[in-house]
């Protein structure tokens, strides 16, 4: 029997690699220029770090789904604008 949180990991990290690795998810760096505001700003806004929002807006990671809504609330955004349209 397999255990469900080792399967869940296992799918997880084969999901990542696959088919999210090198494709820009979302449009956040795009936006922030729209709005005219910073990476350091949005940062203070979420209590993050400047960093995780610096690998937010270069794709290398994705915000949570939460973060994604408070980002969207932040910015005055629909959260449709904060991704990119494509077929994954």
């Amino acid at each position: 029997m397999i255990d469900i949180p080792i399967l869940f990991i296992t799918f997880a990290y084969k999901f990542k690699t696959l088919n999210m690795e090198g494709k820009d998810l979302n449009r956040l760096k795009l936006v922030l220029v729209e709005k005219k505001r910073t990476g350091v700003w949005l940062a203070e806004q979420l209590g993050v770090s400047a960093v995780t929002v610096s690998k937010w807006c270069s794709n290398i990671t994705q915000p949570t789904l939460p973060n994604l809504n408070r980002i969207a609330e932040i910015l005055d955004v629909n959260v449709k604008d904060l991704l990119n349209d494509s077929k994954i």
